[in-house]
């Protein structure tokens, strides 16, 4: 049977399917969760950091209706539209229960809160009630009138039994679940009910929405009385809200603003807040996704004033009402069926994709963002679309699509025959064409002409087209599916047919007869062919009698007639289908039966079958650049990336190593010691050689090694930080780079900078799709803020009209810039007639324009507060009047260039006044002399230049100084104080570094002081911050970076961790990161890159490749690596292991000693093995099995390992992970079926297991060690049960209560319940219970502080490689002994072991 882990075919990544907008509420929040409905599946986010926690998809139809069980968040009820109810359990990932409906159309779900097996639903334009315990459908007597159709049912939070429901005629009634009684609220209303809601905290208040703009407030709080005195109250409307334009379809209460509801209408992008005590709306919040079609508020206390927003689009967002601010949002996949998907040929990390919602979308590879979206609608012709339908659902479905092998120009086609081509710089849609009188399913470029497309069509035609029309059809006989160019032989393509036979045809032919057809056919319909890459005149073909076929042509692309190998297996059509760019007898191919089968072609074996999409497979992408990467689409809507990396396993360490990696064995072969290449493409059997020999750094020789054999898309990334580090700023990613995802602190200003500058480009030129002026320009504002440049803030605020905004930041620029931009504002203030007149006299005064103020107030028939303001000017309490040429004067324009980072320039600020009191505690004091500032609670502000600031002001705030003159101001610190700015977003997540007024570079945050002068410019960044370090200083930059790194471990985002901790340059928590993510190569090839980065790292790093190597089988480049460790005794102890080991695993002793004089010669030392290796019993007994005498050997272990551990306090770590690394030899290869005593052996395995465990508690309470600890305590409690006397010298709660302890800092809660049972048990010693009593007391004295336990890792959108040592999850299987002992092996190898650990609990 072929595996079906994540092994060879492993997801790294998805795109997630975008909301659908054909149902009336896809999105939904409940507890810490919020949810929306695709096509076919819903999606499940946590509020806290919008990670994707689960895609629940056990429907086959599209989803019309979801509710979420409010007693158990995991439990959620779909309706689809084949009549089925599904109700799903999502902590155990399973369909419960599915009921088959009557005929009738689900089109809302609810359930009952006092009920849990009791769901509503509207079903036919009736309400029914259905009882999941009785399988029962009931329809409640209520029903609307006739030609109504129920546009709305919602229930009353506070009042449980009371339902509001409305009706396209614009009624609306309330119904008592309890009793069945009905009751009209309204019927004058002339629109559909769009939305209904209830006040959260008021069981008497309801909002209506209608379709018109009509929004209205009810008190509901007579209805269903029974009371006779009460009687006559009926629900009556309280507010009538000002009327808003056509177009309103959601209208919801804010459950943590009380009295506060959000509107939004379908025909923009802004929402609206309102207060009941207003008819009025209060403000707007512009979101540049465009048209609204849903919300939903988070719910929870700790979710604040967040909305969760759902667009037409199919992005899904986060707003944050109360900041008016988008925190979140999706990248904004497909909507429907993804049918397609390409890798443009002249770039590795363009991707397409082409969907039946009509859109073909670009994604950038490397960040997974979308990066430009065509509409079929906008092509060009008024039959084909318009530019009002262009995002219309269905209109232009496709089926397939193109890139031009130049990536100029992209092609798609779908059911209506028509070709639409879109200009890839322009962005535009260009003049489709009707080339075929039915669907095109297939559509391929040529492989060398620049815009040329083939096309396969139902109406039996194969068409060569350009965007400039048909320039030649090929007739077939059959209708046709799929067609491939020959690689080798551009001018012959092959077609597929309904008859499952292949065509062969010469597109230069002027005779128009196919070269051959291909009698050995399918059974039924020919959907896909495809050549290989790399054997010329191999051709794949796909068929929907659910196999794949392999055919030999002649290379002018006759059938040569050998039997072509048949691929079989897949339970359904098969759709999609791949070539390894490398491997060339590796195929890929995807299906209905929703899986992915890897192939070897030659032999036709299944290799692996991956099973992840969620429904049908319809297509799989590769690239030559990057071949161990794929790329698959499906009916479930998302684009799913996957590591091939697999099928090669040892490439990678071969590379690092420094040999040839296109020699390395390939999955499912032995290697039989030949060398003979196996990776034949152009990335790694062609070019990788001659990239890595050019490479002036280690760092880019390891970055093209992993650009060629990595399957992570992120290690380009990685790479490009670690050459950072390893050759300076000089190689640092500047103006124009793409595609960053974890910029290095040096490249923060020039990238930041740089999209700051496209920005405000939005003034000049605006497009289809792009930024709006306004919205455009404060993220433009927002960047320049980030990086310091408060004058470039104020003048791009002002342009869109946020004049509060940029005046409450023109103090940070000076006093002067103030009351300048004050003298504007007010200006333009006089001339608006309806500027509000407080407002304006207020600011007047603030300015100094006292007679303007008073002027203002007398005419306002003020003249009371005129006098008081003109005997306050009299006695000077307001400042100088602004001159009149002030507020004229020009300001620097906001698109200059910021100056480079450590540029300097200028004079530096006057110090405080004598006035000024000393720094707040907690704080640093000034620097003295050189003008470099000191951190203050406004620290966010600098000096101004002229020292106008008032004494106080300058003692209170501790204003550092400014990095040149006006409009070169040193950036924002990366966590502000507790000052007027510190809500504003921090710069941290880019770095902390800014220079002073002397070139200096200096630290930005609130509790930190100055990092040393060093040299001026950019190239002193990275060291300056490394050595500030070094000395104890506070990095900022590195503690947001180490949170954010954390965060991606957490999630199973291994490269994405790694990376972030290397962009500030902490090489040794990315390697830790690296290995505990089983990315040991990249961990190897990090630690030799940047050899400094810890003490003997370069020697672990030979170490771990040891290691490594041997997991691998690769013997000889394992010696070669042992052989490389510098220090004579690790070096002869690792070679010593390496030869024991190869001699367990190898059985022709000839072979054995040829290898052992290898190592002899690679070891270089001068005398005997024997008491070369360290002369101690770990040595001894290696050497022991080494002859065979594995029984003395593992003998000898054991008591060596048990006399250590029964000694109180610390043990010797050292012995003691040498006596582990004997351990493994006497349990590896054919030593582990040797005769040893069986309680030695049991023995061998408790001792491995425990040791193991210890060695990998410094990387915390992981996987690893909660299975390693499991299978220890398993191991002796065995050991107990027999009769036999064994040596180790501890109970089995001492190996729990050293667990305990490490969960003490993970999982609090676990570990006090388990140190308590552990201290009240009876059976355990008494000293082993005072110290789990003692732990327990300490842990419960910090129970009163809040626990922040560990989230789940979001295992939908990334599967870590096997043994994957991320976060904890109890609900996860436990993690293999093998997988855990392998992960600690690396642990320490890698030299990431903490000695402390090893000792006795205390």
């Amino acid at each position: 049977m072929p595996g079906q882990g994540p092994g060879l075919f492993r997801q790294t990544h998805l795109i997630a399917s975008g909301a659908q907008n054909w149902i009336s509420q896809p999105l939904l929040a409940h507890g810490k969760q919020f949810a929306y409905a695709s096509t076919l599946a819903v999606y499940i986010y946590n509020n806290e950091d919008q990670q994707l926690q689960k895609i629940t998809g056990y429907q086959s139809h599209t989803i019309t209706a979801f509710a979420w069980n409010p007693r158990d968040s995991n439990i959620i009820a779909v309706a689809t539209n084949d009549d089925h109810i599904n109700i799903f359990d999502v902590a155990k990932d399973e369909s419960v229960k599915k009921l088959k409906m009557p005929k009738r159309d689900v089109v809302q779900l609810e359930w009952d809160p006092n009920s849990p097996q009791i769901i509503r639903c509207v079903a036919e334009n009736t309400i029914c009630k259905l009882n999941l315990d009785k399988n029962m459908l009931e329809q409640i007597r209520f029903s609307p009138p006739g030609g109504h159709r129920i546009t709305r049912m919602v229930r009353n939070a506070r009042l449980s039994s009371m339902c509001a429901i409305g009706t396209d005629k614009g009624h609306v009634y309330l119904y008592n679940t309890d009793n069945g009684v009905h009751e009209t609220v309204v019927t004058n209303y002339k629109e559909p009910i769009v939305d209904l809601d209830f006040d959260p905290k008021s069981e008497d208040y309801m909002l209506i929405a209608c379709a018109s703009g009509q929004i209205s407030m009810w008190c509901v709080q007579g209805a269903f009385n029974m009371d006779p005195k009460k009687k006559e109250i009926k629900p009556m409307v309280i507010t009538e809200f000002s009327r808003q334009p056509a177009g309103l379809c959601a209208c919801k209460f804010m459950p943590n603003m009380p009295g506060t509801f959000v509107t939004a209408s379908d025909r923009h992008g802004v929402l609206r807040t309102w207060s009941v005590s207003n008819a009025n709306p209060m403000n707007m919040i512009k979101l540049e996704q465009g048209k609204v079609h849903s919300l939903a508020p988070l719910q929870g206390v700790e979710s604040g004033s967040k909305l969760s927003v759902s667009f037409k689009t199919g992005e899904v967002s986060i707003v944050d009402v109360r900041t008016r601010r988008t925190r979140w949002v999706t990248t904004g996949g497909h909507t429907e069926t993804v049918f397609d998907c390409v890798i443009a040929p002249s770039d590795p990390n363009k991707l397409i994709s082409a969907s039946f919602d009509g859109t073909v979308r670009c994604w950038d590879m490397r960040t997974k963002e979308q990066t430009a979206c065509f509409f079929t609608g906008d092509a060009p012709s008024g039959r084909l679309g318009s530019d009002n339908e262009a995002h219309q659902a269905g209109r232009g479905a496709l089926y397939t699509c193109a890139i031009s092998c130049d990536g100029s120009t992209i092609a798609a086609a779908g059911f209506e025959g028509i070709v639409y081509f879109f200009d890839v710089e322009s962005g535009k849609a260009l003049k489709a064409h009707r080339v075929h009188s039915g669907a095109v399913h297939r559509i391929v470029a040529h492989p060398l002409e620049h815009g040329v497309f083939a096309t396969a069509g139902v109406d039996a035609r194969c068409c060569v087209v350009t965007r400039d029309g048909l320039r030649k059809a090929l007739n077939h006989t059959m209708p046709i599916q799929g067609c491939s160019w020959d690689p080798f032989q551009p001018d012959i393509i092959a077609c597929g047919g309904k008859d499952g036979t292949i065509e062969i045809w010469n597109v230069t032919n002027e005779d128009h007869q196919s070269i051959d057809k291909i009698c050995d056919k399918h059974t039924t319909k020919v959907y896909g062919v495809l050549y290989s890459p790399l054997v010329q005149g191999r051709l794949m073909s796909v068929s929907d009698d659910k196999t794949a076929k392999i055919f030999e042509l002649t290379p002018d692309g006759r059938y040569t007639a050998r039997r072509p190998v048949t691929l079989e297996g897949h339970e359904s059509n098969v759709r999609g289908q791949a070539w390894h760019p490398e491997i060339p007898e590796i195929c890929f191919t995807g299906s209905w039966d929703k899986t992915v089968r890897t192939w070897n072609s030659v032999t036709g074996q299944c290799l692996q079958v991956t099973k992840r999409h969620l429904a049908d497979v319809y297509a799989i992408a590769t690239h030559p650049a990057r071949p161990f990467i794929a790329v698959t689409c499906s009916r479930d809507s998302t684009i799913r990336f996957w590591s091939t990396e697999e099928c090669a396993p040892a490439a990678k360490i071969r590379a690092v190593l420094g040999k040839d990696a296109t020699s390395c064995s390939i999955v499912g072969e032995e290697r039989n010691g030949d060398e003979h290449k196996r990776l034949l493409g152009r990335a790694a059997g062609r070019d990788l050689g001659e990239k890595m020999a050019a490479s002036s750094s280690d760092g880019e020789r390891f970055g093209a090694a992993f650009a060629a054999l990595s399957g992570e898309p992120l290690a380009e990334e990685l790479w490009h930080l670690a050459t950072i580090e390893s050759t300076g700023v000089k190689d640092a990613r500047g103006f124009g780079a793409t595609g960053i995802s974890v910029p290095h602190r040096s490249e923060v200003e020039s990238l930041v900078s740089d999209r700051a500058a496209r920005l405000e480009e939005a003034r000049f030129a605006k497009t289809r799709g792009g930024d709006k002026k306004d919205v455009a320009l404060r993220k433009a504002a927002t960047l320049r803020l980030e990086l310091g440049d408060f004058r470039a803030y104020c003048e791009l605020m002002k342009e869109i009209g946020e004049w509060d905004a940029a005046l409450s930041i023109a103090p940070a620029v000076s006093l002067e810039y103030w009351r300048r931009l004050a003298g504007e504002r007010i200006k333009s203030m006089e001339k608006d007639e309806d500027a509000d007149v407080e407002r304006l006299v207020h600011l007047q005064l603030a300015a100094g324009k006292v007679s303007d103020a008073t002027s203002g107030l007398v005419r306002a028939g003020r003249d009371e507060e005129a006098f008081t303001v003109a005997c306050t000017a009299a006695e000077g309490r307001f400042g100088p009047e602004i001159a009149e040429d002030a507020g004229g004067t020009p300001s620097p324009s906001p698109l200059k260039k910021l100056a480079p980072l450590g540029g300097g320039g200028g004079s530096p600020p006057k110090p405080a006044g004598p006035l000024s009191p000393p720094p707040a505690p907690g704080h640093h004091a000034r620097v003295p002399s050189d003008g470099s500032g000191a951190g203050g609670p406004l620290d966010t502000l600098p000096h101004n230049l002229d020292g106008s600031l008032p004494a106080a002001l300058k003692a209170r705030n501790s204003l550092p100084s400014l990095g040149g003159g006006v409009g070169k101001l040193a950036p924002l610190p990366p966590i502000a104080g507790a000052g007027t700015l510190n809500k504003l977003r921090a710069v941290s997540a880019f770095g902390s570094l800014q220079t002073n007024g002397n070139g200096h570079a200096v630290t930005a945050h609130g509790d930190g002081g100055a990092l040393p002068p060093t040299p001026a410019g950019a190239q002193g960044v990275v060291a300056a911050a490394k050595k500030f370090i070094a000395k104890g200083g506070v990095d900022e930059a590195s503690t947001v970076r180490g949170a954010q790194a954390a965060a991606r471990l957490l999630h199973g985002d291994v490269i994405g961790a790694a990376s972030r901790y290397l962009s500030v340059g902490n090489t040794r928590e990315a390697v830790r990161a690296l290995i505990r993510g089983s990315q040991v190569e990249m961990a190897t090839a990090l630690m030799r890159t940047l050899p400094d980065s810890s003490p003997g790292s370069k020697d672990a790093a030979h170490v771990l490749a040891c290691e490594r190597a041997v997991e691998l089988g690769e013997w000889e480049i394992a010696a070669e690596a042992a052989g490389s460790i510098h220090n004579v005794t690790e070096r002869s102890w690792r070679l010593l292991l390496v030869r024991a080991r190869f001699a367990a695993t190898e059985s022709d002793p000839s072979i054995v000693e040829r290898f052992d004089r290898m190592c002899d010669a690679t070891r270089d030392v001068a005398g005997a093995w024997e008491a070369g290796c360290g002369g101690d019993a770990a040595e001894s007994a290696v050497l022991h099995a080494l002859v065979g005498e594995v029984d003395r050997a593992a003998s000898e272990t054991v008591h060596a390992v048990n006399d250590e551990l029964g000694r109180n306090g610390q043990w010797n770590a050292k012995a003691l992970t040498r006596l582990l690394e004997a351990l493994h030899v006497v349990s590896h290869g054919a030593n582990a079926l040797k005769p040893v005593d069986p309680v030695i052996r049991a023995e061998v395995t408790l001792q491995r297991c425990y040791l193991s465990a210890l060695v990998l508690s410094s990387a915390g309470y992981t996987p690893a060690a909660n299975a390693l600890f499991h299978h220890a305590r398993a191991a002796l409690k065995q050991l107990n049960k027999g009769e036999a006397r064994f040596g180790f010298p501890h109970a089995v709660a001492m190996i729990s209560i050293h667990e305990l302890s490490l969960m003490m800092g993970h999982h609090p809660t676990e570990a006090e319940e388990g140190l308590a049972e552990v201290a009240e048990a009876a059976s355990v010693p008494v000293p082993l219970r005072e110290i789990a009593a003692r732990l327990h007391a300490n842990l419960t004295a910090t129970s009163d502080i809040p626990r922040e336990e560990p989230a789940l890792p979001a295992m939908e959108s990334i599967v870590p490689p096997v043994g994957y040592n991320g976060a904890m999850d109890w609900k996860a299987p436990k993690m293999t002994m093998v997988d855990a002992l392998r992960t600690a092996k690396m642990w320490d190898a890698a030299g990431a072991m903490d000695h402390a650990f090893f000792r006795t609990p205390q």
